[in-house]
């Protein structure tokens, strides 16, 4: 799929037929600069992460680390959307130069205007009604298509996760409304100053340990560890570690949830 994508992108570019491609533009700097010291609080040596070598080389470094999951969901925050453009921007998640979708696995409308576009490659001077209506398809048509469908992609994906975070939200409150909270696994993928953010993998959901629901101790936060740490017991929160927890409040109109540790619960540090 990826080499029949580059294909049809080469060829179209090279003959200045107007299409639509896909773009994945490189990272703002000042994302990365900011990324780029969000991993530095955790003791790695990183260099300019503009190049995608140094990058390739960072995310071979804690692959498999406690951190792993909390560094690549901040890489991922740092990185811009892929959308659709006019211009052959190129794709920087896949590190291609030329590349559109012309595969069509989800029956995408961009799609169909690339398979039209190359119909007109391949015979520009055939008859027919595809062929007559791209002739009238200049480039400021083709702008207005990429920006509709860039729109309309991401319209799609916000309401699939809007409708996908409702129910995980129905789902907890029933168990709030049932008094028999479940026990679950989580990994802590970011400390504050407030509590620690959590993941839970079996849910697919990201919530809050607020710091006031820890009550076996007052808890410090060690900013350049990032982690918290008992005053008193000495027991340390940090990025990676892994702890259960169930549902202490959600509120559906944020869309949140917040989790508690049970009594006696420790933290466990991945290896």
């Amino acid at each position: 799929m990826l080499a029949a994508n580059e294909a049809v992108a080469r060829k179209l570019k090279r003959r200045a037929i107007p299409t639509v491609y896909r773009v994945h533009e490189n990272p703002d700097p000042e994302k990365l600069a900011e990324y780029r010291e969000f991993v530095f609080s955790f003791n790695y040596k990183v260099g300019d992460l503009t190049h995608r070598a140094e990058l390739q080389r960072l995310l071979a470094a804690f692959r498999g680390k406690p951190e792993e999951q909390a560094l690549k969901v901040a890489l991922l925050k740092s990185l811009k959307r892929a959308r659709y453009d006019p211009q052959p921007l190129g794709h920087y998640g896949l590190a291609k130069t030329n590349y559109l979708h012309f595969t069509s696995p989800i029956r995408r409308y961009a799609d169909l205007v690339v398979h039209r576009a190359l119909g007109r490659a391949r015979s520009p001077s055939a008859p027919g009604g595809a062929a007559r209506r791209l002739d009238h398809l200049d480039m400021a048509e083709i702008t207005s298509i990429a920006a509709h469908v860039s729109a309309t992609e991401r319209n799609a994906a916000d309401a699939e996760i809007d409708a996908t975070q409702m129910k995980k939200l129905e789902f907890f409150q029933r168990q709030l409304t049932q008094r028999n909270p479940q026990i679950f696994r989580a990994t802590i993928v970011d400390v504050r100053n407030y509590g620690l953010m959590v993941e839970l993998p079996d849910a697919l959901i990201t919530g809050l340990v607020h710091v006031s629901s820890l009550t076996d101790d007052f808890y410090l936060f060690e900013p350049a560890r990032r982690q918290l740490m008992g005053r008193r017991s000495r027991k340390r929160f940090s990025v990676g570690d892994e702890i259960s927890v169930f549902v202490a409040r959600v509120d559906a109109f944020k869309r949140q949830v917040d989790f508690a540790i049970p009594p006696n619960s420790r933290p466990r540090r991945r290896n």
